[in-house]
């Protein structure tokens, strides 16, 4: 009997790059451990954050047509990603809270196989009612050895 659920322990490094408008592109590296999650199917990454000194634990549902980021702690975000389609986010952060509009540019996962590192990358726009927020690449590799 195939088991509906496993985890496993995986080293991760996520790289953005941020684009605001009139403003300088930002680049963010982090390396860290995180888990590696099989639930009925569908794979997703979860690993701690820090966020100006709080802790945010992210998860990431990996797929290459229906993904989502969420974040929770300090600040909580939930970014549902489907490419070529505007879809609706959320940004709560202590009192403020706003709804987002996530457009999905790009869209990609490759699953490890033999041996080799998974993959995860999305290229979007975050807008608010008052506008662009900004151009976002994420990209995500993890894999059980060292990366």
């Amino acid at each position: 009997m195939e088991t509906l659920n496993s985890k496993k322990s995986v080293h991760i490094h996520l790289r953005s790059i941020i684009k605001h408008p009139n403003q300088p592109k930002e680049v963010h590296e982090m390396r860290m451990i995180g888990e590696l999650i099989d639930r009925k199917g569908i794979s997703y990454l979860r690993y701690e954050e820090g966020q100006n000194g709080d802790s945010v634990l992210a998860t990431v549902k990996l797929d290459a047509h229906d993904a989502l980021i969420m974040r929770k702690g300090s600040v909580n975000m939930r970014l549902p990603f489907e490419t070529g389609i505007q879809r609706t986010g959320t940004y709560r952060n202590g009192p403020v809270s706003f709804y987002l509009a996530v457009h999905t540019k790009q869209l990609a996962y490759t699953k490890p196989a033999n041996g080799s590192a998974g993959k995860f990358a999305v290229h979007y726009n975050l807008s608010t009612e008052d506008g662009l927020l900004g151009t976002y690449e994420l990209t995500i590799t993890y894999s059980e050895g060292k990366l």
